[in-house]
């Protein structure tokens, strides 16, 4: 394999190491030079020419497949919710900040290989090992184990169900925005059909000091209104 020349052959420290990555993933390893190349950030690498072997191309991989993995979860778990509030439950799920947490309650720094110094954020570091170790586990086993091992860690280390209900309930921070900041408020919602459907929906407008600023369509009331504000949200660039 292309990769043996930098972890050559086994070595003492290596039957430890697939007993500790079995403690976090669940199985034990069988082709262990993805774990390692996971786990081995840029600033290990001493010379140029090593540039390529660091875990920077599984992490791209893992991400990717962490994506996939909760666009999946959500769909399935919230099957009325809207493409928007997916999304937003998606971003909060994967963003930097989660995938930090999970990786340093999973303890991966203590296996990691990375070079201390000041342009090296330590929990970035880990964050990226964690997306890394998904795209090894990918190679090793497959897309159906790294789906068992993400919605393990989500089921774990995040309350979904509270994300939804305190999260997305856009309509409640943009009036509590609207009443700190004092501005104009109006929110309207009125019954309409879409002339190629022949369906009815509602949709919702939102106004901010007399001026148009989003709109929300929903097969309810409630639906469009929160749509709708989402939007007033990001125009307002909080969210």
């Amino acid at each position: 394999m292309f990769l043996s020349f930098l972890f050559k052959k086994k070595n003492p420290k290596d039957e430890k190491l697939k007993r500790q990555l079995e403690e976090i993933i669940g199985f034990k390893p069988k082709e262990l030079l993805y774990y390692k190349m996971a786990l081995r950030h840029s600033s290990a690498n001493k010379k140029q020419k090593e540039i390529r072997y660091n875990n920077e191309r599984l992490e791209f991989l893992g991400d990717s497949v962490i994506s996939t993995v909760a666009s999946a979860m959500l769909y399935e778990k919230y099957p009325n919710a809207p493409e928007g509030i997916l999304s937003v439950l998606r971003s909060m799920l994967v963003s930097r900040k989660s995938l930090n947490r999970v990786a340093s309650e999973l303890g991966l720094i203590r296996l990691m290989q990375y070079k201390e110094g000041k342009n090296n954020e330590i929990k970035n570091i880990t964050g990226n090992s964690f997306e890394a170790l998904v795209g090894a586990i990918y190679f090793d086993k497959g897309y159906a184990a790294c789906e068992i091992f993400v919605n393990k860690i989500f089921d774990k280390y995040f309350d979904v169900a509270n994300l939804m209900k305190h999260n997305t309930d856009y309509k409640s921070r943009l009036l509590q925005y609207s009443q700190k900041e004092k501005f104009a408020l109006v929110i309207d919602t009125f019954e309409s059909m879409e002339a190629c459907e022949k369906l009815y929906h509602f949709e919702t407008e939102i106004c901010i000091d007399g001026k148009f600023v989003a709109t929300g369509k929903g097969w309810t009331k409630k639906e469009a209104e929160q749509m709708a504000s989402l939007s007033a949200l990001k125009y307002l660039g909080r969210e």
